[in-house]
């Protein structure tokens, strides 16, 4: 009753025989559960060493939210968390993923007030202590984590959750409350020991949040063979630990936890997810907290470069589940073929997750937009032809082959239609509150008039739109310097809002020589509906510089007018005269 159950594909079915009982006492925070066949559970569902596959699910939270109660706050959540474990526990899931901040209900700290994250927060065992919450008396965590702890036993389950992770500390750099606020994931195994604890290093503002001396890699090895790195949100940009964990400790399958902010044309979460586990050919889950007032949701269950498994993109608040059996990856290969049809979505109804209410607060996703003005821009006038385009941007040149169809007869006045730019850059960027980075990008994107500024943004997803331009193939190619300090991803957006499938492009590297490489970002099969087709390069050695400022500024008629004045006056002064 209550649960939408939209089917992508087949999967295993539920074991009809197995019964849960979640009984939650107003009077007590602890919740128990009650599994009924609990050891013929086991046998049936946990993938095994030498399984093919292992199934993973993702959730997609709009969480409950109340910034009076920090603590019932995260107490009505976990028992949302409780109706998403059994769902997982329905159709055998081996490892679930649950969204950033969603437990707190998207609170965040700062730090002058940590207090709400105290109180609700939690201390967390080591897990090289190998502890169970559940049963370790003790333990001095929090009920919700002893609860969750009981879950995962419970459902034998691998559960990850993100929560505020407190610790306590003396000295100097210790806060005046005396804790050490973290945000934190944490891995529970099928018995409700705490396997994992990350915490995040790439924090995006978050003041209240404290960092650890250095990074902290968080793996764990699974009774089913496969060994998993996790990271948080911001964390997918940077060096460490995203990269970390598959250059350096060979990590083949990754567990994302997010509450992003997405940003166009080049950063919406599932943009970036994909991207990800496409240039690091990984298997990837990705749980998004769901809220289109800041541009939030997308969560997806990606399989490298065989391509996505199951993902969702939605405009509305949405509660929802992918779940997909996973192919296992053995000696940089997956050993069995992906096949799309082996995922399914589940959404919720309001009834069974009931933290949606009233009407929307948004028309669509309120994404943040990408602000363009130190670009270097070219209008691009579609033809019935091929264009062969270079554009360049602070000594960085990419190269533009593109095949298109265009329909003059679609243009009229009256009509919502998408124009296009080529956009160049080199330099440094502003993350927001997330302070700055280094990017180099070669792209095609969308823009709603004919003015650079109208890029980044889109038109009203009830507007009715007519796709004039037909691209019927692009190749986008730079050189680039060998490093390892800089990463390259291949995004791709219809608009949709949807990546593209790995079937309709290319992303080759070719060495030409031994301090440089070509890249070259091929579009194979038509496309009408794009709204982002770029080679985004992040360049690690630049974050923390100042930003980038607009060429047009520094070169504006003013500022030459300035700079005449001034040698003129030099020249005057001094007497000099012209060679």
């Amino acid at each position: 009753m209550g649960k939408e159950e939209k089917i992508l594909g087949t999967n295993a079915t539920a074991d009809k025989h197995q019964v849960f009982i979640v009984m939650f006492n107003t009077g007590m925070t602890y919740v128990y559960l009650l599994s009924v066949l609990l050891l013929a559970r086991i046998t049936l569902q946990a993938s095994s060493p030498t399984s093919t596959y292992y199934v993973g699910a993702v959730v997609e939270y709009h969480p409950v939210h109340n910034e009076d109660n920090a603590t019932a706050t995260v107490n009505q959540n976990k028992k949302n968390y409780m109706k998403f474990l059994q769902t997982a526990s329905e159709n055998e899931v081996d490892i679930i993923v649950f969204p950033e901040a969603s437990l707190m209900g998207g609170l965040g700290t700062s730090e002058h007030n940590r207090s709400p994250s105290l109180s609700a927060g939690s201390y967390i065992p080591d897990p090289k202590d190998a502890k169970v919450p559940c049963t370790d008396q003790s333990s001095n965590v929090n009920e919700v984590v002893k609860a969750l702890s009981c879950a995962a036993k419970s459902f034998a389950m691998y559960v990850v959750v993100n929560l505020h992770e407190k610790e306590k500390c003396t000295g100097d750099k210790c806060p005046k409350d005396g804790h050490m606020l973290y945000n934190t994931n944490v891995a529970f195994d099928r018995t409700g020991t705490v396997i994992g604890r990350y915490r995040k290093w790439n924090l995006f503002g978050e003041s209240g949040f404290n960092r650890t001396t250095k990074p902290e890699l968080s793996y764990f090895r699974t009774d089913f063979n496969v060994t998993f790195g996790q990271f948080i949100c911001f964390d997918i940009l940077f060096d460490t630990p995203a990269l970390s964990l598959v250059r350096e400790k060979r990590i083949t399958d990754i567990l994302f936890s997010t509450y992003w902010f997405g940003e166009l044309p080049y950063l919406t979460a599932n943009e970036i997810q994909s991207a990800y586990a496409y240039v690091n050919d990984v298997n990837f889950l990705g749980s998004g907290f769901n809220s289109p007032s800041t541009g939030s949701g997308g969560s997806g269950i990606y399989a490298g470069k065989d391509g996505v498994l199951g993902r969702i993109a939605t405009e509305k608040r949405t509660n929802a589940m992918i779940i997909a059996n996973i192919p296992k990856i053995v000696n940089g290969r997956r050993v069995q073929p992906v096949n799309p049809n082996d995922a399914k979505i589940i959404v919720y109804s309001k009834i069974d997750i009931p933290t949606i209410n009233g009407s929307e607060p948004v028309p669509q996703m309120a994404f943040k937009s990408d602000d363009m003005t130190a670009y270097t821009t070219k209008l691009f006038n579609p033809s019935n032809n091929t264009h062969n385009l270079t554009l360049c941007d602070r000594e960085f040149c990419c190269n533009f082959q593109i095949h298109t169809e265009h329909r003059e007869d679609l243009v009229k006045d009256s009509v919502k239609y998408y124009r296009y730019r080529l956009a160049v850059f080199n330099g440094v960027r502003s993350f927001g509150v997330g302070g700055t980075g280094g990017v180099e990008i070669c792209s095609i994107i969308s823009c709603i008039d004919d003015k650079p500024t109208s890029c980044g943004h889109r038109f009203d997803t009830n507007t009715i739109i007519v796709h004039p331009t037909t691209f019927n193939s692009i190749i986008i190619s730079s050189d680039y310097k060998i490093s390892r300090n800089i990463s390259r991803f291949p995004l791709s957006l219809n608009t949709e809002m949807n990546p593209f499938n790995v079937s309709d492009f290319t992303f080759i590297s070719n060495k030409l020589n031994a301090t440089h490489i070509n890249i070259k970002y091929t579009l194979t099969k038509p496309r009408k509906d794009l709204m982002t087709f770029t080679i985004y390069g992040r360049n690690f050695t630049s974050d923390g510089l100042p930003i980038t400022t607009s060429s047009a500024a520094q070169f504006s008629p003013l500022y030459i007018m300035l700079i005449m004045l001034i040698v003129l006056g030099i020249t005057k002064t001094y007497g000099i005269s012209s060679m």
